[in-house]
């Protein structure tokens, strides 16, 4: 009963929500946007980005967490960031940060965790973890520097938290060990990032509240059954978070198969909580991961070189036509009125 309520019955989540494909190909490298509608996802509209940095061939993606307040964060490689409402067009370029650019001599690589709104101070927040590198043989020269030069012992590649805040428009490092990102599938609800994270063989979701800049975890079942195959790794146990119906979703595979088990959050921070609802397969060989969710029950796939849509409603799937050899994601995008500082 709790399944069929919970498929059937429409949720006030997605009202006045747009759903986003976008898909990035490597070579050459671009990013293609579109809008989804239709009753079967038939109608497809470019989404129009900005070009905020003035670049020939920007490549500006969103970032998959989804929109806040109707404002999506858009990315452009290696580190530039952008907040944009397409609704009213307004946009924000995010200031640098001087972790990346100062010195000592190491290679930054940020990762970003999250985007969301903090409702307690009436702010946009963004925050990432910067992972640090010993510089190349091809950066020492580009910096003009001997490999003496850099006292590699004195250089501490430790990661680095940091949070961004538009209404003060600068960094802040946070002084605490939040466990990274292990897995795909950013999400954000209610103020809250979340994301995957792992330990051994032990999986956990982190929770980030953006207003008190405090985290909590929440253990996550197996899901996968042990007797799958008699040479089973952990590492080959995949997961990801998506936004099922309004409820946050956990779908788990073995890489090995086509089988996808999906199960609800009730409470935050009690693993007790999670509830299987759905056994989906198994499947195409050709599935490789989940992309993300629809608003009626529709999960979306990666295929080969195409997409499909499992209705969980009807238990049928459908082609989605889209780009080749593309990196996907579903974005759910919810309308509203913009920033307003």
């Amino acid at each position: 009963m709790f399944r069929t309520n919970f498929i059937y019955i429409p949720h006030s989540y997605y009202d006045d929500t747009t759903l986003i494909l976008q898909e990035i190909v490597e070579t050459p490298l671009k990013c293609y946007i579109h809008s989804l509608s239709g009753e079967r996802f038939e109608n497809r509209l470019k989404f129009h980005m900005p070009n905020p940095f003035q670049v020939e061939n920007p490549l500006l993606y969103i970032l998959e967490s989804g929109s806040a307040n109707g404002t999506l964060c858009l990315c452009e490689p290696p580190d530039e960031l952008v907040l944009w409402n397409p609704s009213t067009d307004e946009l924000n370029v995010v200031t640098s940060s001087s972790m990346v650019s100062m010195p000592p001599y190491r290679d930054p690589y940020p990762a970003l965790h999250g985007f969301g709104y903090d409702h307690v101070r009436d702010d946009y927040k963004i925050i990432r973890c910067i992972h640090f590198f010993p510089l190349e043989d091809e950066d020492l020269f580009r910096l003009n520097l001997l490999k003496e030069d850099v006292q590699r012992d004195e250089i501490s590649y430790a990661p680095v938290w940091e949070i961004y805040s538009l209404r003060c428009n600068t960094w802040e490092e946070l002084h605490v060990d939040i466990p990274p990102l292990c897995f795909s599938g950013l999400l954000y609800t209610d103020g809250i990032c979340h994301w995957l994270s792992r330990n051994n063989a032990q999986y956990y979701m982190v929770s980030f509240d953006l207003s008190n800049h405090v985290f909590f975890t929440t253990f996550t079942p197996l899901e996968i059954p042990t007797d799958i195959d008699p040479n089973l790794d952990f590492g080959d146990v995949m997961k990801q978070l998506v936004m099922l119906n309004g409820s946050i979703a956990l779908i788990s595979w073995y890489e090995y198969t086509a089988t996808f088990h999906i199960s609800v959050l009730g409470e935050l921070g009690v693993s007790e909580s999670w509830t299987k609802l759905f056994i989906i397969g198994p499947l195409s060989d050709l599935l490789t991961y989940p992309i993300g969710a629809g608003s009626n029950g529709d999960i979306f796939f990666k295929a080969g070189d195409g997409k499909l849509v499992f209705d969980l409603r009807t238990q049928m799937i459908e082609e989605l036509d889209g780009v080749e050899k593309a990196y996907s994601e579903i974005i759910i995008y919810k309308k509203n009125g913009g920033i307003d500082h």
